[in-house]
């Protein structure tokens, strides 16, 4: 029996399926030829919420967004798909960038496989202050306006859409 193996990836979700490459060889490319049921999380850190928001009568927290889904690994095979897919992976991350014929990409997709995680199931969790006493919610809401980074501006949208 297998053991439990997590490995960070970085990936693209669209049309129901999560993409990612790696390796054609190596511990990770193994044990999803062996063992094709997988589970995939990511999660986005937002706000962090200090007690002292509260006058230092709550546990600090983190609000955040998080998937998990569990699905089934395939190889993408088809050349042409292959190079589709490392192109919405390349998109994702550098988005001006996505020309495959040029360097370093050209071939990249000769040397890697390519990997799809086909999503059977999906839940998600939002925790950004749902479950506060309204009082504080807002309280919060006023000490993260305060702060002011950006990651509390988008904090802040998102427990607008949450709240309680």
């Amino acid at each position: 029996m297998a053991r439990p193996y997590g490995v960070p990836i970085s990936f693209a979700y669209e049309n129901g399926q999560i993409y990612f490459h790696g390796a054609k060889a190596g511990r990770k490319y193994e044990l999803l030829k062996h063992n094709p049921l997988v589970s995939f999380n990511a999660v986005k850190p937002y706000a962090y919420i200090p007690s002292s928001f509260l006058n230092n009568t709550m546990i600090p927290t983190q609000f955040f967004f998080s998937v998990y889904v569990e699905g089934q690994f395939f190889v993408e095979e088809d050349f042409e798909r292959k190079k589709q897919i490392l192109k919405a992976l390349v998109k994702k991350y550098e988005n001006k960038n996505i020309d495959m014929e040029k360097s370093p990409f050209r071939g990249q997709e000769k040397g890697v496989f390519v990997g799809i995680i086909e999503v059977q199931n999906i839940s998600v969790k939002a925790k950004f202050g749902q479950n506060l006493k309204k009082e504080a919610f807002f309280t919060i809401m006023e000490d993260l306006e305060n702060r002011g980074t950006s990651l509390d501006k988008e904090t802040l949208e998102l427990m607008r859409y949450f709240k309680p």
